[in-house]
């Protein structure tokens, strides 16, 4: 009997671990909110379940038993750190936003959005495109969407959006 709550709470560490992992990108919408939230609330509750001396037997080392609890309190932590971000934009608290260089646009609009207050939907609308296709932005970071369609979605979203363009420091010539 002990063998097979043995297997079953390895089950549950495996799964909590393999459904977390899927939802450690940046957080859109209400519904991935949800479902993160939820994701969460299982991982919380594996670590805490987490037996340490019983995950000792079954991998038949300390350390991979302390890997697998660091693993899941590491999830949790980043999972937490998401939850968190998406209700402070949420919340409407945030006013401005940085960007430290071109390639963190992307995140930025997505985060412009929710701190607007905005649905995919209602920026869609905005733009005259499908829901879907902002869904599609958000879930590729925009990768896709030209440069005229990220200004675009900026101006819909009423963002000023300056950067300074610098020379990024080079390595020192003649050292070997």
């Amino acid at each position: 009997m002990d063998e097979i709550k043995q297997r079953f709470a390895t089950n549950d560490l495996r799964k909590a671990l393999f459904e977390a992992k899927d939802f450690l990108i940046m957080i859109t919408n209400e519904r991935q909110f949800r479902i993160s939230k939820s994701q969460y609330v299982k991982l919380q509750a594996a670590i805490a379940d987490f037996d340490k001396q019983n995950a000792v037997k079954r991998t038949g080392s300390s350390t991979l038993a302390q890997a697998e609890l660091a693993a899941l309190q590491s999830q949790a932590g980043e999972l937490s750190s998401e939850l968190r971000e998406y209700e402070r934009l949420k919340s409407g608290a945030v006013t401005k936003l940085k960007a430290r260089s071109l390639a963190e646009l992307p995140r930025l609009l997505i985060r412009a959005r929710i701190s607007q207050g905005w649905s995919q939907r209602e920026l869609a609308e905005k733009l005259g495109l499908k829901e879907q296709q902002i869904q599609r932005y958000e879930a590729e970071e925009y990768s896709s969407a030209s440069l005229q369609r990220l200004q675009e979605v900026a101006d819909a979203l009423n963002l000023n959006i300056t950067q300074a363009a610098e020379f990024k420091e080079s390595a020192p010539t003649g050292v070997v």
